[in-house]
């Protein structure tokens, strides 16, 4: 199910199209390889495409690379082409045992004769990226045309900047109000939902999942219609929050403890001294603890 995005797949095409390479950027959940599967069509159009999972390890991203060039018939130098691709793949890896070697075999392979569209190289999970891979990764970049997608605090990895500027950038905003409940609406009818109130239903969908298409989708998909119309709590924005107050609650708790310790040990000081306003600061400061920390605690969990 795919709505929307129709600005952010125009760029991405755009760039390619014109030779450069484009990082898409976007938390999960946001729909990045969903457009990219949108955009396979218009891509393969244009030039061979080839498809690989994630980039880290590297010596995975490697394999899932020969195997994208194999499916798009891309001769890799020294491995003849069979009918299987996995003992051509176990020929690669012996005739280039080492991760070096099989980058080399593998970006001469993506170079095509000047004039001819690039290849495409879509990596659907660049978040692993770490600073070992970037020359690899740049010199796949000067032989083909780039498209990766990553979580938005990958870009900020130390010793990365120099791929990222290379590309061009396209991020992925949340849905519009309008786009979310096309999607909500669309879900509802591909997984039978039945609401007692559709209309209400929808408009609690598009509250709750904030524009995010994996949000929506999981909302209609796994909670059920009485619960999200009701209000109840879905696993949404409102448990997040919840689970930040009990978090401050639990780290007030070793200053209350301490608090109450000073003031025991207070009390018994000033009746071991016989000093009798120690004492009764004490006494005071553990009637204060027994009575003021489970009200502060309550205040601080249900802000």
């Amino acid at each position: 199910m795919f709505v929307g995005r129709k600005e952010e797949g125009r760029a991405v095409l755009l760039s390619v199209r014109a030779g450069r390479g484009v990082v898409l950027s976007a938390p999960p959940g946001y729909g990045k390889t969903a457009l990219l599967r949108e955009l396979l069509p218009a891509l393969e159009a244009w030039a061979p495409v080839v498809w690989t999972e994630r980039v880290a390890p590297f010596g995975a991203f490697l394999k899932d690379l020969f195997r994208g060039l194999w499916d798009a018939g891309v001769p890799v130098e020294g491995v003849g082409r069979g009918k299987d691709p996995e003992a051509d793949l176990k020929a690669w890896q012996r005739r280039y045992p080492g991760n070096e070697e099989k980058a080399r075999s593998l970006l001469k392979a993506l170079k095509r004769p000047e004039g001819v569209n690039p290849i495409t190289l879509v990596v659907d999970d660049a978040t692993g990226i770490t600073p070992s891979m970037v020359p690899w990764l740049v010199a796949f970049a000067e032989a083909a045309t780039l498209v990766l997608a990553v979580h938005p605090e990958t870009l900020r990895k130390g010793g990365t900047k120099r791929l990222w500027m290379r590309l061009d950038r396209v991020d992925l905003p949340p849905l519009s109000p309008k786009e979310t409940r096309e999607l909500a609406r669309a879900l509802v009818e591909r997984y039978g939902v039945v609401a007692e109130d559709l209309e209400a239903y929808l408009n609690r969908v598009v509250s709750l999942s904030g524009g995010v298409p994996g949000e929506v989708e999981r909302l209609v998909r796994y909670v059920s219609a009485e619960d999200i119309v009701r209000n109840r709590d879905v696993g949404t924005g409102y448990a997040e929050g919840l689970a930040r107050r009990e978090e401050r609650g639990i780290a007030l708790a070793p200053i209350l403890l301490v608090a109450g310790g000073v003031a025991i040990a207070a009390r018994y000081l000033g009746l071991a001294r016989g000093e009798m306003d120690l004492y009764v600061a004490g006494g005071l400061g553990i009637a204060a603890f027994v009575v003021l920390s489970p009200w502060l605690r309550k205040v601080v969990v249900a802000r």
